[in-house]
């Protein structure tokens, strides 16, 4: 449910706090298996959450006996905080999730027992897509194939022959692989209730079930939570007959068998009549599951009639929506707030459109976001980066890191020749790598990818918490997308390199350990964004103006008398959060090689060198000439001056090798441009010899390409850090200067780290530099007031939310108002402006606080088992289909993310048998396809709390339309506007 202060009917709307005679029939019905079932609008989420209240409060469960399913991660957040009113810190012992991250965590504990190995991974659809392709599926079937295993699998419905062979090889594949799919979760969490031993163990950890949105589970998801309650029968479910009624067409006879007791939710407290029963009129089309279902009674009033307009184009629909946003909204005062309108869609094209033009008038608006983090570019590259070190020899994982690093249009080209050549797609970027032209721009950009690739095995083998591995793969974030603190980082001061700085983390750690208040005075509105800095900094209360607290620690100006209060607190919060993020290369064994010419493919080496190096300081060297088998050609002689007579009596590799290899050890082996050059070299020429393969490599040159703009080669990044480089191209001389770089570069790379960490506080920064007096700024502050107040103009950014909320909180008018801070930082045209642009760069700051946070909670155990966790909580995120809405801007969503929200007001925008009902390549659509868009429509009708306006055009795109059939199947006919 959206709450929403400025509702115009919030009072009238929402389901209320006594319960309903029917809603109490449910919540206090005694302890059996009981199904309630209701419209929209009827409160079952009321009645869940208070049958949860009811059986510990009135009936004595533990709530750690109690197990409570929902559809989506956020319904079950939600359900948690409500009831943390009643029940205080025992509702986290109610154990509440979806039913696939229950599955996983049951796997997690009994896998083996059918048939997983530890540390199994989730696969992703992209992960069964990619398996598709390696089985040479054909692009445009894969989904459909998939679509036949779901049925093979859930329904029983038999595969034809062909796609049984490719379920075969899928399995086989992901079992070598040791990944699960979705369905592979349910299915073996099914499985192990059939090990007696396993299902007494778990049936005997609850006392009760409770399920949200019961319709949406399918015969599988069934039998789990029947199996799981099979004891006690205690179950209690929620659902809707009229929403999507697979589980009652699937297995009515076992259904009716486990619930003969059924509550009817009588009341719809959201709908007024008007909707209610059009929708109702629209719905009852569809072939009927409970024949004997009584309508629900509309117990809320509108007197807004419901509207359906047609129009010529969709420009001239557009046009009209503006106009009559603006007109209603101008109609009620204030009173209507933007976050009370919801625009609802079949096409994700259209809201894109309507985004565009709403935000071109002047009207705040935002796309409901999904809950998938994986959708964000950054978090991909996090998710395949850490697929790749948890799994280092999977050859689909490395393909989707690729994927993730190169522009579309390579990869799609590297797949499109592979699939011609033979190869797999990795070897064929490889082979494009080596074949390519120098100067060719594509070139560059796989071998970075390659260096990329071939170091993250090296940088998990670095760190042993996930939070610190995470930074540091972000630090080498390959391809053209960069942070702007990152364009800027040669400019910027290192936080550490301020007393300031040092001195207030260190107090704001304090405070932190002690649970602490933070008391901050009133600043001309400066205060707001330093609160919201603070309580990134894990501050639990931060208090604003009035007097402190007695054990309250202060923040005032004074404390950052350089920097000021603004950019000292946000260097601070770089400081603080980057902590953990140290100088990991401190034992490591650095290599070079000199050989006969350059060509990695032929080359032998004639002289090798290593330096050992322990906490970041030379302890032992090796060095020898190596007798060649092929001729040193003048171009080599020219560059080391090793000629064939040096290296006359010297040993050949295979003699060598032994001895180079004892004294490497285990270490890590670094070279500067070794993926390009030594380490091909030193993996084919020792192939064939003992411990030929057996050690990990790390190239620190594309770490010199993150950090500098200048010559990343080995002398003049030596002479940078004033480091002696002895003779050029000698192998024992350029070893002992890379020994030295090394150490030197991660340095730099956790200053840098410092520099450009936090992004998504630069909305903060912005508001609090606007705010500040500009004639006290000190140079860095006024460098930084050049490019970060256009953040808070951002699409995504709440921060002028945040600022109105806190003002409106505090009541003191000297606070400056939002729209003299909109003023301040650059006023209301450059606002929408930017609130058009959707680059990457202003989605990576809300991605990077929902990156930590989520870091946070998998914290524990090894570093692998950290890994596992936290690609475990990301995979599942992609099958969570609920979104976030915005409360001061106009909602933008697709009919199938409506689930669970409401609006005051709802505009269905293209009411069209061309988006409803496009006909397939067969050219009819099935009953059940045509039930299922009826199913949808209704749906988003009855999001309607006061007014419901539909549209229609005859021609979108330039396309027809097709006739409107759902409409007049309510007896509407579209009208043009004023007519």
């Amino acid at each position: 449910m959206i709450a929403n202060a400025a509702s115009v009917s919030a009072d009238a709307a929402s389901v209320p706090r006594v319960p309903s005679a029917s809603q109490r029939a449910a919540i206090e019905a005694p302890a059996k298996p009981l199904l309630v079932l209701a419209g929209p609008g009827a409160g079952k989420t009321f009645c869940l959450i208070e049958r949860v209240r009811f059986l510990v409060d009135k009936l004595g469960i533990d709530p750690a006996r109690i197990c409570v399913f929902t559809f989506t991660n956020k319904a079950a957040g939600e359900i948690a905080e409500r009831l943390e009113s009643e029940l205080g810190a025992r509702v986290e012992r109610v154990k509440r999730g979806t039913i696939h991250a229950f599955c996983a965590e049951l796997l997690r504990e009994f896998g083996e027992q059918v048939g997983l190995q530890l540390g199994f991974g989730i696969a992703d659809d992209d992960d069964q897509l990619a398996v598709l392709r390696h089985l040479k599926v054909p692009l445009k079937l894969r989904k459909s194939v998939l679509e036949a295993f779901a049925r093979y699998r859930f329904c029983d419905e038999p595969l034809g022959r062909r796609d049984r062979k490719v379920y075969d090889e899928y399995r086989d594949i992901m079992a070598r692989r040791n990944m699960a799919d979705f369905d592979t979760l349910v299915l073996k969490a099914a499985e192990l209730f059939r090990i007696a031993s396993v299902g007494a163990e778990l049936r005997g950890r609850w006392d009760t079930v409770l399920v949200d949105e019961f319709q949406d589970l399918n015969r599988i998801q069934y039998a789990v939570i029947r199996q799981l309650a099979i004891g006690h029968r205690h179950v209690f479910a929620v659902g809707d007959d009229g929403a999507d009624p697979k589980i009652f067409r699937t297995f009515a006879t076992d259904f009716q068998i486990d619930y003969e007791s059924v509550i009817h939710l009588d009341d719809n407290w959201r709908c007024p009549p008007a909707v209610l029963d059009l929708a109702r009129r629209l719905i009852a089309i569809n072939e009927p599951i409970f024949k004997d279902r009584a309508p629900q009674a509309a117990r809320h009033e509108s007197s807004f009639p419901v509207s359906a307009f047609g129009f010529a184009n969709d420009q001239a629909e557009t046009n009209w929506i503006i106009n009559d946003l603006r007109r209603d909204r101008a109609a009620h005062d204030g009173k209507l707030a933007w976050g009370d309108v919801a625009l609802l869609y079949r096409r994700h094209k259209i809201g894109s459109e309507l985004e565009a033009a709403l935000l071109n008038a002047g009207i705040p608006c935002c796309l409901a976001k999904g809950r998938a983090m994986t959708d964000d570019k950054v978090v991909a590259y996090t998710l395949a980066a850490l697929q790749v070190i948890a799994n280092p020899g999977d050859e689909i994982q490395r393909e989707r890191f690729y994927q993730t690093v190169l522009p579309s249009a390579l990869f799609d080209s590297a797949r499109a020749r592979a699939d011609e050549s033979g190869r797999g797609i990795v070897q064929q970027l490889e082979h494009m790598a080596r074949t390519l032209p120098h100067e060719d721009g594509d070139r560059k950009k796989i071998w970075r990818g390659h260096y990329s690739l071939q170091n993250l095995s090296a940088l998990g083998k670095r760190h042993t918490s996930l939070a610190a591995l995470v930074e540091d793969i972000l630090s080498e974030k390959v391809g053209t997308y960069r942070t702007v603190l990152e364009e800027h980082q040669e400019e910027l001061s290192d936080p550490a390199e301020h007393e300031e700085v040092v001195r207030l983390g260190e107090r704001i750690e304090r405070t932190v350990t002690d649970g602490r208040s933070v008391w901050v005075p009133r600043i001309g509105g400066v205060e707001i964004p330093a609160k919201r800095m603070l309580l990134e900094m894990g501050v639990r209360v931060v208090d604003l103006g009035g007097a402190p607290k007695s054990d309250a620690e202060p923040i005032l100006p004074g404390h950052l008398p350089q920097l000021g209060l603004a950019l000292g607190l946000f260097k601070t919060a770089q400081l603080v959060r980057t902590r953990t993020f140290a100088n990991t290369f401190d034992d490591f064994t650095a290599i070079d090689i000199e050989t006969t010419d350059k060509n990695v493919a032929r080359a032998e080496i004639v002289e090798i060198a290593a330096v050992r190096v322990r906490h970041g300081r030379m302890v032992d060297e090796y060095r020898t000439f190596v007798k060649p088998r092929v001729p040193i050609s003048a171009g080599a002689l020219a560059q080391h001056r090793i000629s064939e007579s040096d290296v006359a009596d010297s040993p050949y590799f295979e003699a060598v090798w032994p001895a180079f290899r004892e004294f490497c050890g285990r270490d890590l082996l670094v070279a500067h441009n070794g993926y390009q050059f030594d380490f091909p070299i030193l993996r084919r020429m020792s192939a064939k010899l003992s411990r030929g393969a057996d050690f990990f490599t790390y190239d620190t040159l594309p770490l010199a390409y993150t950090l500098f703009r200048t010559s990343c080669k080995l002398p003049y990044l030596a002479r940078h850090y004033g480091i002696p480089t002895g003779q050029s191209h000698r192998a024992l001389d350029d070893t002992r200067a890379l020994a030295q770089l090394v150490p030197a570069l991660s340095a730099t790379k956790v200053a840098c780290a410092r520099k450009t960490a936090m992004v998504h506080l630069l909305d903060q920064l912005g508001v609090a530099l606007a705010l500040s007096n500009h004639e006290t700024l000190c140079g860095e502050a006024v460098k930084f007031l050049e490019f970060v107040p256009r953040y808070a103009f951002r699409r995504q950014s709440d921060c002028l939310d945040f600022y109105r909320s806190e003002r409106d909180v505090c009541g003191d008018g000297s606070v400056p108002t939002v729209d003299r801070l909109i003023g301040l930082l650059g006023g209301q045209q450059l606002m929408a402006r930017f609130r058009t642009e959707r680059s990457a760069d202003k989605r990576y700051p809300e991605t990077m606080g929902r990156l930590r946070s989520l870091i946070d909670t998998c914290c524990e155990g090894q570093l692998p088992a950290q890994i596992c966790a936290f690609l475990e909580k990301i995979v599942l995120s992609r099958y969570d289909k609920s979104v976030d809405t915005a409360k001061s801007r106009v909602n933008l969503v697709t009919l199938h993310s409506t689930k669970g929200l409401e609006f005051s007001r709802v505009y269905i925008v293209g009411v069209e048998d061309e988006l409803f009902m496009p006909l397939p390549p067969s050219g009819s659509l099935s009953k059940l396809e045509v039930e299922e868009a009826r199913r949808l429509l209704y749906v988003g009708m009855t999001r309607t709390i006061d007014r419901l306006v539909m549209t229609r055009v005859k021609s979108r795109a330039e396309r027809s339309t097709g006739g409107y059939r759902f409409l007049e199947e309510m007896g509407i006919t579209p009208k043009a506007p004023g007519g």
